[in-house]
């Protein structure tokens, strides 16, 4: 791209300059792609930063509308996601488009980019590429949301679904739990036997590939439906005493992973209330159905993280974390690597 500075050259001008130098002229726009992430953010600090950013949101200190979206085209959609975070002087704006048509395209399902902004004077500080975002905070909160409620002693983790989401959660996962065992359960057999050459490529787990989602379930401690599936693919009856459920793949209130007997039988833990009630598509379905109230939501998951809520509170109860994710993550984690950009040589530098 013309104009681009290298890494090493703003580093290079930030030591003679300062951070901007003295005229608009020499300020830039700080550009992430999914490799600088990588080099920038290790997941374990990621699941630190989730721990934070969720106390922060339930204790008041983030400000966010609910996620808007509209339809682009004949199955299209563009959603948005601003919110702002005042006490670290950072807000931003999530953009994303989502087309069901993306993966035959060599394309990610979340394309876009996530906007860091400075509160004190509105300028754009950094451009991060989302799906990396989405991955790194989505699987990092599910790990904070595990530590706290799984059994310290869960060592068996089912994985339904087999794509990036479920890479990065056997990751991270497998940093707050002693995981000895991964089952996998996909669509795709081949593309299963490709999760489990990665996971065996960089865990310690033994790996199986489960011939459905209910052996996949009835052999774990920890189970994560990260599916793109809109109808339910697991099925409550086949949850057990102590297990836990992280809810992930589905973030709209159209769709669901699981049905409402799986609903209802977990203490059922979300991101963020308000959101979750308005657009968790498990949830919604459940209480229309007469499953359960507005109150089934024990909790938000950063009162539990903060000791304001409880959360497990025997070795036999189930627990379920929904996740929908939330810009206050995304803002949380973006603004510690703004603050690291040197620790990649794939940050790139654009004049603004």
């Amino acid at each position: 791209m013309a104009g681009q500075i290298k890494s090493s050259d703003w580093v290079d001008s930030l030591d003679r300059q300062g951070e901007f130098g003295e005229s608009p002229g020499s300020r830039a726009l700080a550009v992430v792609n999914a490799r600088a992430l990588a080099d920038i953010m290790p997941m374990a600090e990621a699941i630190d930063l989730m721990t934070v950013a969720m106390q922060e949101l339930s204790a008041g200190m983030v400000t966010a509308p609910e996620r808007w979206g509209m339809s682009v085209g004949p199955e299209g959609k563009l959603v948005l996601m601003p919110g702002v975070i005042p006490h670290i002087g950072s807000f931003g704006l999530k953009v994303l488009s989502l087309f069901p048509n993306a993966a035959a395209n060599g394309l990610h399902g979340h394309q876009g980019l996530v906007l860091l902004f400075d509160t004190e004077n509105g300028r754009l500080l950094c451009a991060v590429d989302s799906h990396a975002v989405t991955g790194l905070r989505t699987a990092a909160a599910s790990a904070a949301a595990t530590r706290i409620l799984a059994r310290a002693e869960s060592h068996s983790l089912a994985l339904i679904g087999c794509g990036d989401l479920a890479r990065l959660h056997a990751d991270a996962i497998s940093l707050v739990r002693p995981i000895d065992e991964i089952v996998v359960w996909g669509r795709s057999m081949e593309k299963a036997a490709r999760f489990a050459d990665y996971c065996r490529a960089r865990l310690s787990a033994r790996l199986i590939i489960a011939g459905s989602v209910r052996e996949a379930v009835e052999r774990a401690d920890i189970i994560c439906t990260v599916t793109s599936s809109p109808l339910p693919v697991l099925e409550g009856r086949w949850l057990k005493p102590g297990q836990h459920l992280n809810l992930v793949g589905s973030s709209t209130r159209a769709s669901r992973e699981v049905d409402d007997e799986a609903v209802a039988r977990g203490l059922f833990v979300v991101d963020s209330r308000p959101h979750a009630l308005s657009q968790a598509g498990e949830l919604r379905h459940a209480i229309e159905q007469g499953r359960v109230d507005e109150k089934h939501v024990a909790a938000e998951i950063g009162e539990v993280l903060a000791g304001k809520a409880t959360g497990r509170s025997s070795a036999a109860m189930i627990t379920t974390y929904k996740s929908l994710g939330h810009v206050a993550q995304d803002i949380r984690l973006i603004d510690t690597v703004y603050n690291r950009l040197g620790q990649s040589a794939h940050v790139v530098f654009v004049p603004w």
